[in-house]
């Protein structure tokens, strides 16, 4: 089955990206010749012994684990493993500070753990974190590379790959919160999530409310939960299109690293890749570090079961934020309705802070706005100031801890005034700003 699943991501990928680019070349917004790296000399040759260090550097993050990653840049890094009520065994990494306030980071879709430190320890959120005293621990949801295990299930076998995010919110997120709460001794978590990492814990406190009380408060970036706006994206219909194929509607399993190889064959794939994933999320190529795009493509994507992305088709197709359907007696069978109930919201009373942005393709502002007015405890929604901001621009922006973590930092009680000299977060983030201006005019 792997080499199917191999070769058929493969054409998904090729087809995704011929859609994405011939939708930007319609709209006269997408030229390949105006990419500012394109002018720098990529030769190796003229390299400083500082550049060659830094490349060096870089290729080496892109193929170490989570865990090493953390630890070769200073930090106590564990590797904890987790057992679901439903067999999976997940994978959770941890940036250890004892004694100190868990803090709960959920990946996104084809994400992992990795996303949350991928861009360093001056950039990524669960460094900034520990550096803030939390103990910080990163999740892994099932079917992604550190949550590939099941107590009975093979993974190369069809009812492994079963699952939604429905089932990362019911069972996934209690197991590895309740091993926190345990490992730690704390009765509650911090928690923060990006898009998929929102969707399944709105499901997990909908559907499981006594959990609304084992978490402080909910920090949601992007979260992919209501999409009456996204239906006409260019990507959900190729991907439409690619599950009604021959090949596509018998895949389980998808994104599981087979574009690496694709990316990497020449600048020019690469930067058709870099477009495709701009033509998915949105196009900011002043927030995007083009150098880094081999750490980027080392971790990311992380592998998805096919029907995760199949029940967020659905929701953007049919209007409603609701367990996955299936034919109107199999939904008879399950839900007691012809079709699934819809996750109420109002039961999620977790103090809950949004954070999105206008260039997000996958989250439109006002699919967000919506959400937030049926939470039952929101506390703020914070619009990012860049009209270019897209959708992993929250963990990949070279200015992301001036855009948004700054502020999540102030929401956490952890900043009172971000803008004195002597505050650690200010001076990380003016450095930031500094270096990325720096960058633009050495270009």
């Amino acid at each position: 089955m792997r080499p199917l699943q191999n070769f058929s991501s493969f054409l998904l990928l090729i087809f995704i990206i011929i859609i994405c680019l011939k939708i930007y070349h319609s709209h006269a917004q997408f030229d390949i010749e105006t990419d500012p790296d394109d002018e720098e000399d990529e030769s190796v040759e003229d390299e400083t012994p500082e550049e060659k260090a830094a490349r060096k550097s870089i290729q080496e993050d892109s193929n170490l684990t989570v865990d090493k990653l953390i630890a070769k840049y200073g930090y106590p890094a564990e590797v904890h493993h987790v057992t679901t009520e439903d067999g999976y065994i997940l994978t959770m990494h941890r940036i250890r500070r004892q004694g100190a306030q868990p803090f709960f980071l959920q990946h996104g879709l084809v994400d992992s753990s990795a996303g949350y430190v991928i861009m360093g320890p001056n950039i990524s959120l669960a460094y900034l974190l520990s550096d803030y005293k939390y103990d910080v621990w990163l999740g892994n949801a099932r079917g992604n590379r550190y949550s590939r295990n099941h107590t009975k299930l093979d993974p190369d076998g069809k009812k492994f790959w079963d699952f939604s995010w429905h089932e990362i919110g019911m069972y996934d997120l209690p197991a590895m919160i309740d091993y926190v709460l345990k490992t730690t001794g704390f009765k509650k978590i911090q928690y923060a999530g990006h898009s998929q990492g929102c969707t399944a814990f709105f499901v997990m406190c909908s559907r499981r409310p006594e959990y609304n009380k084992k978490v402080i408060m909910m920090q949601a970036m992007a979260p992919a939960v209501y999409a009456t706006e996204t239906e006409e994206h260019p990507y959900i219909r190729a991907i439409s299109l690619y599950f009604r194929s021959l090949v596509g509607s018998s895949v389980t399993e998808m994104f599981n690293g087979e574009f690496r190889f694709l990316c990497r064959m020449t600048e020019e794939t690469e930067r058709l890749c870099i477009e495709a994933v701009f033509g998915i999320v949105g196009r900011n190529w002043d927030e995007f570090n083009r150098k880094m795009f081999p750490v980027i493509l080392g971790h990311y994507p992380a592998g998805v079961a096919a029907k995760q992305v199949k029940h967020f088709i659905q929701v953007i197709k049919n209007g409603r934020f609701a367990p996955y359907s299936y034919s109107s007696n199999k939904n008879l069978a399950i839900y007691k309705e012809h079709i699934p109930p819809r996750y109420n919201l109002s039961l999620v009373t977790v103090p809950t802070y949004v954070y999105y942005s206008t260039n997000d393709l996958l989250c439109h502002p006002e699919d967000v706005e919506a959400m937030y007015k049926d939470l039952g405890n929101p506390i703020g929604k914070y619009l990012i100031p860049m009209p270019e901001f897209n959708h992993m621009d929250f963990l990949w922006a070279m200015n992301v801890r001036k855009l948004v973590y700054a502020r999540m930092l102030r929401v956490l009680g952890k900043i009172k005034d971000h803008k004195k000299a002597n505050n650690p977060a200010s001076a990380v983030i003016v450095n930031s700003v500094q270096q990325s201006r720096e960058r633009r005019r050495r270009r």
